[in-house]
């Protein structure tokens, strides 16, 4: 079985964010469960996606990324610090779910396990591949 990717972010400032609920994704291993989050756009700062398929590791790692227009994010983990201060962690399997976030909000040391992203528009700086 392969695990989820995943994303490691030192800041998540999103616009427009807003739980829409828990959906079945189709994955290679069959379906997974996952927490859907929705947004205009998020700014995300040292992000670092980690990821292993077989015996190697594969890593992405950009000093920013920059996720724009219809953003569709389905985790099966989501854990940060809202405004930096109150720590949480959400799953499709536990609630509470995450709350309606207005545009000004933002979350630090965010860790999530990603099984996909969609987005019209995706902007990075310092982009680096990696493999060990």
């Amino acid at each position: 079985m392969t695990r989820s990717p995943t994303v490691s972010t030192s800041l998540f400032a999103p616009q427009a964010f807003a739980f829409a609920g828990v959906t079945e994704v189709a994955t290679v291993d069959g379906p997974r469960k996952a927490l859907v989050l929705r947004m205009a756009a998020a700014s995300l700062s040292d992000y670092r996606l980690r990821t292993r398929d077989g015996r190697d590791e594969y890593g992405l790692t950009a000093s920013s990324l920059e996720l724009r227009g219809d953003v569709t994010l389905y985790l099966t983990r989501f854990s940060g610090c809202i405004e930096g201060l109150v720590c949480v962690t959400f799953s499709p399997e536990g609630l509470p779910a995450p709350p309606v976030i207005p545009p000004f909000v933002f979350m630090t040391r965010v860790s999530a396990e990603q099984v996909l992203v969609t987005s019209d528009v995706i902007v990075t700086d310092g982009l680096r591949l990696e493999a060990s």
